[in-house]
């Protein structure tokens, strides 16, 4: 008797990790970072340009710096 084999289901990929947006608490506040865009989001809304540098640096600065080739 032959067995079927089972048809491999593959895991979705979450929605942090396809579209490149990173979750960050700044002043006890939840924000949505876009890197590769470099914007900021509060509940889906665009944060103003002022608050956006002060979150993104604050971002960037908790980030392991990333080795470069010499």
């Amino acid at each position: 008797m032959k067995m079927k084999k089972k048809a491999v289901v593959g895991k979705k990929q979450s929605a942090r990790t396809s579209n490149g947006m990173v979750e960050f608490d700044y002043a006890n506040v939840s924000y949505q970072i876009d890197p590769t865009r470099r914007k900021v989001y509060r509940a889906w809304i665009e944060v103003e340009t002022a608050k956006t540098c002060l979150i993104m640096g604050a971002w960037s600065q908790t980030r392991v710096p990333e080795k470069r080739a010499v």
